[in-house]
């Protein structure tokens, strides 16, 4: 076994001991990692959804691993949690995220020779938000959260700064459901709060002219999106390549009328479809 595995090994050892002492925290809900013992030509970070779970990866996660890809799926803080009604979430901020990411990169960049960061909804702003810092190979952002469908531009950064100051409230995801909103290692319910820190998290994305970035960038638009802004993500995304980083975008033509195509729990989601287009550009040198 090479010494970057026996390090990397460590490191998750660790994360994972941190959590198990978290009571709050459900044990069928901690971060992921399927590491060889050698170093992988590939290692792929994934970053779970807001009030989502590394549960989120539990289909898409084994088969890139059965690929030889080396593989981990971070918990984000505040989630995961026993309680699915939690009112944790409320103090998640910007740099929780930022900083579990990171830590990710780090381990992942021990794991394989080339890394590759997925992330959605939330978890592709973040994967954006990393590619103008670190000098991963790729991102991938599908369906990221830069802003709402049916807010204008930036007048989302001016939605997302309010909601972060502004008292916190709570409201469903699906008024409908309530608390039977899949999937069952989510919260039915999100933060105010925590969703402006996930708005202006995309408003810090690039990285002010940093030297080290990623090589490219490469955003997964579903036509059919209900939720977010597609045509903002764009644009947002595209700055990235004032910090040196090639951005394209791709076209889920066939996709579900639904924001979260990668969660395998919801059963629109088409999983089938999704995740071989995810695993081609996962691929690609």
């Amino acid at each position: 076994m090479s010494e970057r595995i026996t390090e990397a090994r460590a490191r998750l050892a660790v994360l994972a001991d941190d959590d198990r002492r978290d009571e709050r925290i459900d044990p069928r809900y901690l971060g992921r990692s399927w590491v060889h013992d050698e170093v992988a030509a590939v290692a792929v970070v994934l970053l779970h959804g807001l009030t989502n779970a590394p549960p989120q990866y539990d289909r898409l996660a084994p088969e890139l691993a059965a690929r030889g890809h080396a593989v981990l799926v971070p918990r984000m803080p505040y989630h995961g949690y026993r309680d699915r009604m939690t009112d944790a979430i409320a103090n998640l901020r910007a740099v929780d995220l930022e900083l579990t990411a990171l830590e990710a990169v780090a381990i992942a960049a021990l794991c394989g020779e080339r890394v590759v960061v997925l992330g959605v909804s939330v978890g592709a702003v973040l994967a954006g938000w990393v590619a103008a810092r670190t000098s991963i190979d790729t991102a991938v952002a599908v369906s990221p959260f830069c802003g709402l469908r049916f807010v204008p531009g930036t007048l989302n950064d001016a939605l997302g700064a309010s909601l972060r100051l502004a008292p916190n409230r709570f409201s469903w995801w699906d008024p409908r459901l309530k608390e039977n909103q899949p999937p069952p290692h989510g919260y039915p319910r999100f933060a105010t709060r925590a969703l402006g820190e996930a708005l202006v998290l995309s408003t810090t994305m690039r990285s002010a002219g940093s030297a080290t970035h990623a090589r490219r960038a490469v955003v997964v638009l579903n036509p059919r999106e209900p939720a977010v802004n597609n045509a903002f993500a764009a644009r947002r995304f595209g700055q990235l390549e004032g910090d040196g980083v090639i951005v394209s975008t791709v076209e889920l033509a066939r996709a579900p009328n639904v924001h979260d195509v990668i969660e395998p729990a919801i059963p629109e989601a088409r999983p089938e479809f999704v995740y071989p287009r995810l695993i081609d550009i996962i691929e690609t040198a």
